[in-house]
């Protein structure tokens, strides 16, 4: 007998991408990471078209300027988007039970 048939048919969830989001804390998280994405995006190039510090001409003088590009948009990445799903996770509702 497969282990799935434990699972009582109420509480199965559908297979593939439609049961991943189905799911609605990961759909919460989804979300969340979009908006993370999308307030990265307008981050890293208002860094660049405001030349912030003069990170602008420190980034366009290096000798390649991809990689402190991608080192810079990576690592607002990773911190906005860890930012964007932590407010929405501790922004859930409290259960008090």
């Amino acid at each position: 007998m497969p282990i799935s048939d434990l699972v009582p048919p109420s509480r199965r969830q559908e297979k593939g991408i439609k049961g991943v989001f189905g799911n609605p804390l990961i759909r919460l998280l989804a979300i969340n990471w979009l908006i993370g994405f999308a307030t990265t995006i307008l981050i890293f190039f208002g860094l660049l078209a405001t030349n912030a510090a003069g990170l602008k001409d420190l980034i366009f003088n290096s000798e390649n300027p991809l990689i402190p590009m991608a080192l810079l948009f990576f690592g607002l990445l990773i911190t906005i988007c860890s930012v964007a799903m932590g407010a929405a996770v501790m922004s859930l509702p409290k259960d008090d039970k």
